[in-house]
């Protein structure tokens, strides 16, 4: 059934192609691969949600290996949507905050392409005031003083600079530039990163990311850049939109939930929580012309190994996500249960290939 789904996507991948774009990316001068790339992940969104993890192309689970998969070890076929992370590419570094190597990451996120994947990129920067992570809410001030006029702007702009570069450098074999999705400072609703909800207004934040976007997009002309929005869990539109920059600065707009604990009364909560954002999500992408997705979410270690179709099926397939990515397998060997997906012999692996079985789970093979 899913190819002839395939078969029939193309056809209809085709006739939007024929019939001019609907929807544009916010970036005014955006390539026309970048154009391209947007309107076909609406096409395939009406076809069905694209699976998606979060670095699986940079290693598996407790396996650092670049380009190893534990999807394609399991399934034969890789993820449709594969997320990378940048964290300390601001600061020159050689490698990622997860060791994975800026240039094997462009080699993936290039594989991938190649594959007709979609890659989205997350950035864990660092404390610009303490040289801390990302996580190091010590000081509530970071935001305000990498703001223009702040005592850290001029310094912070060098670091935008170094993220600029990094995706400026991302090439296909013709050395045309490849189209990424950039979700920034996400999960801006609570406070366990910098720019967090306690260590930011609502003002600032919007600043924050407009200043960002136009440092990258304008000052230094990236323009294969799709610009993605993801709180994480709130009550209603109006906490979703408290810190949103507008409409002019994102393309996509998603969330980030997981589900803890393993109890009935765990997984109802996140079942009922997840429904409500989605809800939210896809209400505002409806009304805004803005593409929907599931950003982030997961279940670390998964020890409910029915998991995915009996909690996730239910909840995102009919959600109007165009998709839904799963956190990372981490490959480090005091991170053990530290991991999103099965692996190869993992007790939920006979439900996940169910799950990406159904005709509404879409994987690499399936939008190439």
């Amino acid at each position: 059934m899913k190819h002839l789904l395939t078969f029939a996507a193309g056809t209809a991948l085709l006739t939007a192609a024929c019939s001019g774009p609907e929807h544009r990316p916010s970036d005014p001068q955006a390539t026309q691969a970048t154009r391209t790339l947007y309107e076909r992940l609406f096409a395939l969104r009406d076809r069905g949600v694209m699976l998606g993890q979060q670095d699986a192309l940079a290693y598996g689970h407790q396996r650092y290996e670049p380009g190893f998969s534990d999807v394609y070890d399991m399934t034969g076929d890789y993820p449709a949507v594969i997320g990378w992370e940048i964290g300390h590419v601001e600061l020159g570094a050689p490698y990622s905050l997860d060791s994975v190597y800026f240039d094997d990451i462009r080699r993936g996120i290039a594989a991938t392409a190649a594959r007709g994947g979609i890659s989205t990129i997350s950035w864990h920067g660092d404390n610009i005031l303490t040289g801390g992570s990302t996580w190091d809410c010590s000081r509530s001030d970071v935001v305000a003083s990498i703001l223009p006029g702040g005592s850290h702007h001029d310094e912070y702009l060098t670091r935008l600079d170094r993220v600029a570069d990094f995706l400026a450098s991302l090439k296909d074999a013709q050395g045309k530039a490849i189209p990424v999705v950039l979700r920034l400072y996400h999960e801006q609703t609570r406070s366990w990163f910098w720019w967090g909800a306690d260590f930011a207004t609502p003002d600032d934040y919007k600043a924050l990311w407009r200043m960002t976007v136009a440092h990258l997009r304008d000052t230094r002309g990236v323009h294969n850049v799709l610009y993605g929005y993801s709180p994480t869990d709130v009550e209603d539109e109006a906490g979703y939109l408290e810190r949103y920059p507008g409409d002019e600065w994102v393309d996509v707009v998603g969330f980030d939930l997981y589900h803890f604990g393993s109890d009935e009364a765990a997984t109802q909560h996140y079942m009922d929580n997840m429904r409500r954002n989605l809800r939210i999500v896809a209400d505002y992408a409806t009304r805004s012309g803005k593409l929907p997705v599931m950003a982030e979410t997961g279940m670390e270690g998964i020890p409910v190994t029915d998991y995915f179709t009996r909690v996730v099926a239910p909840v995102i397939e009919s959600s109007g996500m165009a998709w839904i990515l799963f956190w990372r397998n981490a490959w480090e060997p005091d991170k053990p249960g530290h991991f999103y997906l099965p692996y190869k012999g993992h007790a939920a692996e006979g439900d996940f290939k169910a799950f990406i079985a159904g005709d509404r789970i879409l994987m690499n093979q399936d939008i190439r």
